[in-house]
Parts: C-alpha cells; sequence; structure tokens
C-alpha cells in the first residue's frame, strides 16, 4: 500500500505525455490539411453563372495549366435558376487572368471532376470589383455517345436507303460491271498499242537523232572548210591590198600612154583628114582606067581562049538582079 503513492505521479505523467502527443498529432494533422486546401495563403474570388452545375460541388478542384490553385468555395441558387459558382484560388495566380479568361469543367475517366481555368489572351486584366468569367462543359461519356447517335442516325437512314436501291439495282450494276470490264479491256489494248507506237517512235527519234548528229557534224566541217576558204579569201584580199596601190600606179601609167597614143592618133587623123579628100578624088579616074585595061585584056586573043566563057545566070521569075541588069553577059 504504501508504494501506490509513488507509481500514480508516474502514470499520472505518462497519460499527460500521450494526451499531449495526441493533441500534437492532431495538430500537425489539421496544419496539414489546412496546408494542403491553401487555408494559410492569400485568397482571391472570382466567379461565374451556368445554368447547369451538374458535376460541380463546394471543393470541387480549381486548376491553371493542370496545376491546383484553388477550389470552389461556394455554390448559389439565383431566383432565375441559374447557379452562381463562387472560385477561390491564391491571390499570387489572379494576376495571370485576363479578360476573356474562362472556366471547363473536365472529366478524365475515374477522377473527380475539376475546372480547368484558362487564362484569355486578351491585353486587358480580369476587373478585381467583379471578377466575372466565362465557363464551358466538356461533353461526359453519355453526352458524347448520344450527340454522336444523333450524328450518326441520319447517316445510317441514308446508308440504308443507298444500299436498298442498289439491290434493286443489281442488275443494272452488273451490266455497268460488265461494261466497265470491256472498256478496261478495249483500254488495256490501247494502252498495247500505244506503247508500240510510243516504241516505234522512240526508234524513229533515235533514228533521227544520228542523222541529225551526222549532218552536224557534215555542218561543222562545211563551217571549217568555209573557214578555211574564208582565210585564204582575207590572204588574198591582204595579198591584193599589198598589189593594189603598185597596180594602181602601173594603170595610171597606162591610161597616160594611152592619152599619148590618142592625141598622137588625133593628129593623124587631122593630117589624114586634110589629105584623104584629094586621094579619093584621084582614084576614081584611075580605077576607071584599070576598069579599061582589064576588060581589053580579057577581049585579046591569047587570053580570050585560056578563059572559059562565063555561064549566063538563071533568073528566078520575078527577080531583079541589077547585075544582069547593068553589065551585058560576056561573049
Amino acid at each position: 500500500m504504501s508504494t501506490l503513492p509513488a507509481k500514480d505521479p508516474s502514470i499520472r505523467r505518462q497519460i499527460v505525455g500521450l494526451l499531449v502527443v495526441a493533441i500534437l498529432l492532431v495538430l500537425a494533422m489539421v496544419a496539414g490539411i489546412a496546408t494542403r486546401h491553401d487555408l494559410f495563403s492569400k485568397k482571391a474570388q472570382l466567379h461565374f453563372v451556368t445554368d447547369n452545375a451538374t458535376g460541380l460541388a463546394p471543393g470541387t478542384s480549381v486548376r491553371l495549366s493542370g496545376y491546383r490553385v484553388g477550389s470552389v468555395s461556394n455554390m448559389t441558387l439565383q431566383p432565375d435558376l441559374k447557379v452562381r459558382v463562387t472560385m477561390s484560388i491564391a491571390a499570387e495566380h489572379f494576376d495571370s487572368l485576363r479578360s476573356d479568361a474562362s472556366a471547363l469543367l473536365v472529366r478524365e475517366q475515374l477522377r473527380a471532376p475539376a475546372l480547368e481555368l484558362r487564362p484569355g489572351k486578351l491585353a486587358g486584366p480580369l476587373a478585381g470589383d467583379d471578377p466575372a468569367i466565362t465557363y464551358a462543359r466538356g461533353g461526359t461519356l453519355t453526352e458524347i455517345a448520344d450527340d454522336l447517335r444523333e450524328r450518326l442516325a441520319p447517316i445510317l437512314e441514308d446508308v440504308k436507303q443507298v444500299t436498298g436501291t442498289i439491290r434493286q439495282q443489281k442488275g443494272d450494276i452488273a451490266a455497268m460491271i460488265g461494261n466497265a470490264a470491256s472498256a478496261s479491256r478495249d483500254l488495256a489494248g490501247t494502252a498495247k498499242e500505244m506503247r508500240a507506237l510510243a516504241g516505234d517512235a522512240r526508234s524513229r527519234v533515235g533514228k533521227l537523232g544520228a542523222q541529225a548528229q551526222s549532218t552536224l557534224s557534215d555542218a561543222n566541217q562545211a563551217v571549217g572548210r568555209i573557214g578555211n576558204v574564208v582565210g585564204q579569201a582575207e590572204k588574198s584580199l591582204a595579198t591584193v591590198n599589198a598589189s593594189l596601190p603598185g597596180l594602181l600606179q602601173k594603170s595610171g601609167d597606162m591610161l597616160e600612154q594611152l592619152n599619148a597614143v590618142a592625141r598622137d592618133a588625133r593628129t593623124v587623123s587631122n593630117a589624114t583628114a586634110t589629105s584623104v579628100p584629094g586621094l579619093l578624088r584621084s582614084a576614081a579616074p584611075l580605077v576607071d582606067d584599070t576598069r579599061d585595061i582589064v576588060s581589053g585584056v580579057k577581049q585579046s586573043w591569047p587570053v580570050k581562049n585560056m578563059m572559059p566563057a562565063p555561064s549566063s545566070p538563071t533568073l528566078v521569075i520575078d527577080s531583079h538582079d541589077a547585075a544582069s541588069l547593068r553589065e551585058p553577059p560576056g561573049r
């Protein structure tokens, strides 16, 4: 019995220590939770109004570029049945929001919905007295499925009608396929002929190319020969140019000699002009005497027997021979 009073203070101290540790653990937990929810940081409020707040609740995470910056702090149903959603974010991120900032509700598979803030692109900042932003909802799987069904239903109906029409026109389609096959065969034959024509054209082009090359080589040779001729002509022209002054000098001397001969001939002709008329006047009696002498010789007896008698010319009717009329035939 005497040892109980000594043990009671130690037990009480242990109990008090345990209680202190528990209290410290609770305070640490509360501090961690408060720190996790940014209860000790400065907050900024912004809001949006939506017709349907499905998927939203107080405490919904608010993210900026995928990073959590706050949460939904309050939701209020207004008299016009629209919902005002207030968000609380860290004040340091509020300055990055522009006047066209918006919020998008994002649902990622099995994770809880979250609001993704889009800062905007305008130059003006978000108003501080009434920081209202726009709101949009990302479609759920059910909404996406409903929208897809609404979009696919008309397409499927059109496909059904098209397949029914095709089924009714099966015979025509078979005929069209047969015509297409025949046309493809004709096209194949035409392609074969075109290939043959192309081969022939290539061979002819090759021959023409060879002929053109031969012609070009001949032309080159001709050009070479012409070049040689031009060179020779240039040499001849050079020779002519070299000898032309001497030839011109000789031509000048010859012209002077010809002028001298012409002057001499003119002198002779002047002298002859004075003596020829007298000679001509004295030649006529001389000619008459010579004619008389010749006619006398012809009529002499020895010469007359040695010379044959001239035959009388035969005259054509309506012919006038001036000589026969002028001279009598010989005896």
